[in-house]
């Protein structure tokens, strides 16, 4: 498995926020070994990019669950991302979860691979959607990509919005839009998640300086 993935951003049409503007994020990534290894890079890239045009640059470490990363003591927040083989009970369509660590601007986000892959099949056959190439795509490591995106949104302080990444249910015209780059933070929620992550690298600052030496080795 992959062990480290630098910042990519991907090739495409969505804008990525000025350089001078851009805060840094660290997120440990997951998936357990029944979550097809191909699909982990496209969704981690998609969610980056996502992220990217937000203004926030991700540094990220793929772990091997067998051999997880060390966690390190950073003035950045760090945010665990698990890819899960498990499907959701009951048929409930809301794949990914958001829980808050004991920090600001941390925590873990957990989303379910095959509700994921149920969502994508049933949105590009309801009724209505038309025969749009976009949805034909037989694809849905990027709907998992918006919605470790989305998650990562909540853990920074965005709630749901009536349209856009921050929808609660996506819907069929929002893969279309994450498909052709239009699906993305606003403007607002892109600056609530910077402010977040800086405030929250400034208190890791903070808690490091006021600590000994020893404190943080055990952290």
């Amino acid at each position: 498995m992959i062990e480290f993935i630098a910042a990519i951003l991907m090739a495409g049409s969505m804008p990525v926020a000025n350089e001078t503007d851009m805060v840094g994020l660290r997120v440990r990534a997951y998936a357990d070994e029944h979550v097809h290894e191909a699909a982990i890079r496209p969704a981690l890239e998609v969610a980056e990019h996502l992220l990217a045009s937000a203004g926030l640059v991700v540094a990220w470490r793929v772990c091997d669950k067998a051999q997880s990363c060390t966690v390190e003591a950073m003035p950045v927040p760090e945010i665990v991302v698990i890819l899960s083989s498990r499907d959701r009970q009951n048929g409930r369509e809301n794949c990914g979860v958001a829980a808050h660590g004991a920090r600001d601007s941390a925590g873990t986000v957990l989303v379910s691979v095959p509700c994921v892959a149920g969502v994508a099949f049933r949105l590009t056959r309801r009724p209505g959607t038309g025969t749009n190439p976009l949805l034909a795509m037989p694809r849905h490591d990027d709907l998992i990509g918006a919605i470790v995106a989305h998650e990562i949104g909540h853990l920074l302080g965005l709630g749901h919005a009536p349209a856009g990444l921050m929808r609660a249910s996506l819907k069929a015209d929002d893969m279309i839009a994450l498909r052709s780059g239009k699906l993305r933070f606003s403007p607002a929620e892109a600056s609530r998640m910077r402010i977040a992550a800086l405030l929250a690298g400034e208190e890791r600052l903070r808690a490091s300086a006021a600590g000994s030496p020893r404190d943080l080795s055990r952290r």
